[in-house]
């Protein structure tokens, strides 16, 4: 039932997916995105308040990863 509701509803299922990584990234406050007083750091090179994976980059990729792994989610297994 699971991969079924998984394959008709990819999109939505993906979307949820997404919140909840993005919503775990955001409540552990990484010190690679995030300063100390909880703001978000800048992005570039060279400073010690500034970073190279910035909120808009790191929700790209979550994105990404996570409706990847719906989609694997949601093939069938061929060599089980």
């Amino acid at each position: 039932m699971y991969p079924y509701f998984i394959k008709r509803h990819i999109t939505s299922v993906s979307i949820v997916v997404f919140l909840l990584a993005f919503g775990a990234l955001h409540a552990f406050k990484p010190r690679f995105m995030y300063n100390e007083d909880g703001s978000l750091r800048q992005f570039g090179i060279g400073f010690k308040r500034k970073t190279v994976i910035p909120a808009w980059l790191a929700a790209i990729c979550v994105a990404i990863l996570s409706y990847l792994l719906v989609l694997y989610a949601s093939t069938p297994k061929l060599y089980m």
